[in-house]
């Protein structure tokens, strides 16, 4: 597959609405001042791949999906800064908003980065697949975990690499 080229805060939204609630790792994200670029990588289940499923229905369940790293590059980057009062490394997508001069991408968990853009939006979206990597939901009754990423690397030592961004006082 191609990475694809995004060139509005619009495709930017449609692209990253595919990522609600994926995880990422704060971490493996990185901001290169030099070429003006910033790199968020990741973890999107496959809903379009049906998984495995054992248990039963509506009572407690347990569901397994394929995981693909969806990498977004942006670029003419001026500036990033990240507030993050959790301090946490793993976080999962909640939103995107337009900012006077760039982007806020919004975790479920207390934490946003803000891109500074020099000029206007261009960015790339790729997803490169993950061998062995799985999504594990649980299920019991009408509440769902999850997902949680097995097969990946996040749990093992050093997994998560080095913080990148300093954090950003809050003011």
């Amino acid at each position: 597959m191609e990475p694809r080229i995004i060139s509005s805060f619009e495709e930017f939204a449609e692209a990253m609405s595919n990522l609600h609630d994926c995880p990422f790792d704060l971490d493996k994200a990185a901001f290169d001042k030099q070429a003006g670029t910033w790199i968020g990588k990741f973890y999107r289940p496959l809903w379009e791949d049906q998984g495995d499923s054992k248990g039963i229905k509506f009572l407690f369940w347990r569901w397994e999906l394929p995981v693909v790293h969806a990498i977004v590059t942006v670029a003419r980057v001026r500036d990033v800064q990240v507030m993050d009062d959790q301090d946490i490394e793993r976080y999962t997508l909640n939103e995107i908003e337009r900012t006077p001069d760039g982007i806020r991408i919004r975790s479920n968990e207390a934490m946003f980065i803000d891109i500074h853009l020099a000029e206007g939006i261009e960015a790339t979206y790729d997803e490169q697949p993950l061998p062995g990597a799985r999504a594990i939901y649980r299920g019991f009754f009408l509440v769902e975990s999850g997902p949680k990423i097995e097969g990946a690397g996040l749990d093992e030592p050093g997994g998560s690499g080095q913080l990148r961004f300093p954090p950003t006082p809050r003011k």
